[in-house]
């Protein structure tokens, strides 16, 4: 007798993108049909319009598709938690998390489920992701640098295979396209709805290494995905929750031995961020990373919260601290004119 094939559920989150999530599955059906798995697609539409939920429902009554409609946007933490739930508590194996707006190289589910099979202490796994457009790689092997309160993106494949192998605990991947071990949620428990979106996969990243388990890219699947590359592209809500969760996260997950006046460089660097959005002319940008760093302080988090006045004490500061770095600044060219050459200001 053949053991059972294992059993995994496809999530896909639906938020006003019908277009895009019916070329996803597109790609997703392909891939369906060659990997060693007994799969379910599910849809979940996160508090679509309701023209663009009826649309959608219309373009999948014919697909073998499980459709699952929500009253209200969730969030990407909150969306694929409810697909985390059903994995759990339906016996699922696996559960792959995948962006609506990418494409499935065919054979990447195979070689996803074959790279969990080969290490059984992998709670995740990522392919490649590759620039829908050029096809570069936009993201492969990740890390963090605790010191410098920095992602490192390690992009040629070679040297990712290299580090993932040497330093298995210290890889954390995108969510683009995650095929995760259902046992290992079991044991982080969900995402984390505070986020909303964005940071999910460092904290989930983070909490399963924590957990005893690693995260690894497989380098020789790919998925497609659209990236984007000019600031004109980034909605404010998208600025705010990442300035907001990037602090929360480094607060959560940065190691004791770099926490000295943490708070103080995270408020920092955020302060300084805003102001270069000043320096630029986009005022409203700056605004939402302020509101951003002020909701972490405060510790309010979930849905992005960007459409609102900022405090006048909170702007009044931003105004000083531009001065401050300009007379920093000034200062470091003089000095480096006089070979003394200091670092100008870029946030502590």
């Amino acid at each position: 007798m053949q053991p059972a094939l294992p059993r995994v559920l496809v999530s896909i989150l639906n938020w006003n993108g019908t277009a895009k999530t019916l070329a996803c599955l597109d790609s997703v059906k392909n891939e369906v049909a060659v990997a060693p798995a007994d799969v379910t697609t599910l849809v979940i539409d996160n508090g679509s319009r309701s023209e663009e939920a009826a649309a959608l429902s219309a373009a999948l009554a014919a697909r073998d598709v499980v459709l699952e409609c929500l009253p209200q946007n969730l969030g990407f933490t909150g969306g694929h938690n409810v697909a985390i739930e059903l994995a759990i508590r339906e016996g699922y194996d696996y559960i792959w998390l995948l962006n609506n707006d990418s494409t499935v190289e065919l054979g990447t589910l195979r070689e996803l489920v074959a790279e969990l099979q080969a290490h059984a202490r992998c709670g995740a796994v990522s392919p490649v992701l590759r620039d829908i457009h050029d096809g570069h790689i936009a993201r492969c092997v990740n890390y963090h640098d605790w010191n410098k309160r920095k992602t490192r993106l390690i992009l040629d494949i070679e040297e990712a295979r290299r580090f993932q192998d040497a330093h298995p605990e210290e890889v954390w991947v995108d969510g683009t396209a995650v095929l995760y071990r259902v046992q290992a949620l079991k044991d982080t428990g969900p995402l984390d709805d505070r986020l909303f979106a964005y940071y999910d996969d460092d904290d989930i990243g983070m909490r399963l290494v924590k957990h005893g388990w690693m995260v690894r890219c497989a380098l020789n699947a790919t998925v497609f995905h659209e990236n984007r590359k000019e600031l004109e592209e980034f909605p404010l809500y998208l600025v705010y929750l990442l300035q907001r969760n990037e602090m929360l996260f480094l607060d959560t997950h940065t190691p004791p031995a770099h926490r000295r006046l943490l708070r103080l460089k995270l408020v920092d660097k955020a302060m300084y961020d805003a102001v270069r959005y000043r320096e630029y002319g986009r005022y409203t940008y700056s605004d939402a990373a302020l509101l951003g760093m002020w909701d972490y302080l405060r510790g309010r988090f979930g849905p992005p919260a960007h459409q609102r006045k900022v405090p006048l004490f909170l702007r009044t500061a931003c105004v000083l601290a531009q001065r401050v770095y300009a007379i920093k600044n000034a200062n470091a060219r003089k000095a480096s004119r006089r070979g003394l050459a200091p670092e100008q200001h870029q946030s502590t």
